[in-house]
């Protein structure tokens, strides 16, 4: 079994593990939804389970499905506005 074979599991059972299962002291709902979102992207990150930037577009499809972030607060964090402006001049 290769590694990146193992991390495609791996991710998404860790999510499963901390999503459902683990109770952190102070740590609200959201707050562990995060924490799951954040380990499976950590994961496919480290093992390159997918394209960087691919496993970079988790949060943007996570996020808001968990409803833990809106999808405008999460997309916000990817760029501004004023960025693809300057962007879609340059090119």
């Amino acid at each position: 079994m290769s590694y990146k074979r193992f991390g495609f599991v791996l991710g998404p059972l860790l999510f499963i593990l901390i999503h459902f299962f683990f109770k952190g002291e102070g740590l609200s709902e959201e707050g562990r939804d995060i924490l799951a979102a954040t380990s499976w992207i950590g994961i496919w990150w480290v093992f390159e389970v997918l394209p960087i930037a691919v496993t970079a577009l988790l949060p943007i499809l996570l996020f808001p499905l968990l409803d833990a972030v809106a999808l405008g607060d999460t997309t916000a964090s990817y760029g501004h506005k004023y960025v693809f402006l300057y962007l879609g001049g340059f090119i």
